[in-house]
């Protein structure tokens, strides 16, 4: 008896998993792709960033896409390339005008099998005013499983007088 009963069990494991339907190469490699894009956002949300720099590749680039410039007209808006560019460059002096902090508040991801987009939205008081942007970042992951890019989408307008006191648009033309 003990052993129909093992008989019975293990063919209705084989068959139950039999049953399951099988992912396909792409939809394994978005799967990736979705993990690595959540921690990576988590951990900069977070502030640990020794654990956002495993999530990155040794060739990794941050691009604010658009014309903003720092104060002294240094393009903000650029490609950052490297993780020791991106925190000292860019995301350190930006954070330095928001003396309390960033609040990241994720709202959606859409991945497939190359990387995903993050849609999130943030909450601060910054130097010149309220700072609650909304933004997109474009991910990219490698073919190694880590974040080769990260492309920023955001309001510049709000975040040059928030962020930085700009109070003309230096782009308009007459």
């Amino acid at each position: 008896m003990k052993n129909i009963l093992l008989i019975f069990l293990f063919t209705t494991i084989i068959i139950s998993c039999q049953n399951q339907p099988q992912k396909s190469g792409k939809e394994l490699k978005s799967e990736i792709s979705e993990n690595i894009v959540l921690k990576n956002f988590e951990y900069i949300s977070s502030g640990d960033m020794d654990s956002f720099q495993k999530t990155i590749s040794n060739d990794f680039k941050f691009i604010l896409s658009g014309t903003l410039k720092w104060n002294d007209g240094k393009p903000l808006s650029r490609v950052y390339e490297g993780y020791d560019s991106f925190i000292n460059d860019f995301l350190n002096p930006a954070l330095e005008t928001m003396p309390n902090g960033l609040k990241f508040n994720f709202d959606k991801i859409i991945a497939d099998d190359k990387g995903a987009a993050v849609i999130w939205h943030g909450e601060s008081e910054a130097l010149y005013g309220t700072y609650n942007n909304k933004y997109v970042y474009i991910y990219e992951v490698n073919k190694k499983g880590l974040v080769s890019s990260i492309t920023e989408y955001t309001d510049l307008l709000l975040s040059a007088s928030s962020l930085l006191g700009q109070k003309v648009n230096t782009n308009f033309k007459e």
